[in-house]
């Protein structure tokens, strides 16, 4: 064979095993890309399945939270009412203590004026009672005053009577 036929040969053997090289590496990446490619795909659906179950999870909280939204509303609702409901009650007890202190300043003023009416009576009871007693006393002072003048004017009745009979006895003795 020539030297041109066995460089040929030789050529053609190395880009045979060349070839050979290349399609085993071409295929040690269609096997990795495929081994890739399903893993991919595996997380591909699980990535779909996750998404899935986060849209589930998400309108479920959505849910919830509209659910405790309007549970809060209702329940600041309630609170509202219920502090208007308070706040009225506030007012009407203002307004009866209020009306309360009225009547009690008024309690207290006629309590203060009754006490002075009372210490007032005591003090006109007290002169009342001592005007009686002073008046007992010259009752009795009189008395006593008029028992001697009635003692006395009996004994002057009779010294006048014995001198009446002394003077009717010398006056008809002297005619």
């Amino acid at each position: 064979m020539s030297t041109a036929g066995k460089v040929l040969s030789v050529l053609v053997l190395l880009a045979t095993i060349g070839w050979i090289v290349l399609a085993a590496g071409v295929a040690q990446l269609n096997r990795n890309g495929n081994a890739a490619l399903a893993r991919l795909h595996a997380e591909l659906d699980n990535a779909e399945k996750g998404l899935l179950q986060a849209q589930v999870d998400l309108t479920k909280l959505k849910d919830d939270t509209s659910r405790f939204q309007e549970n809060m509303d209702t329940q600041l609702a309630v609170l509202r009412a219920k502090t208007t409901s308070v706040e009225a009650a506030g007012s009407r007890l203002k307004g009866i203590l209020a009306d309360m202190q009225g009547q009690l300043s008024t309690v207290e003023a006629t309590v203060a004026s009754a006490q002075h009416s009372l210490e007032m009576r005591k003090q006109e009871r007290d002169g009342e009672t001592k005007q009686l007693a002073d008046a007992r006393a010259e009752v009795l002072r009189l008395r006593g005053v008029d028992a001697e003048m009635t003692d006395r004017l009996a004994s002057l009745r009779e010294e006048f009577r014995k001198t009446y009979e002394e003077n009717l006895s010398t006056v008809s003795g002297s005619r």
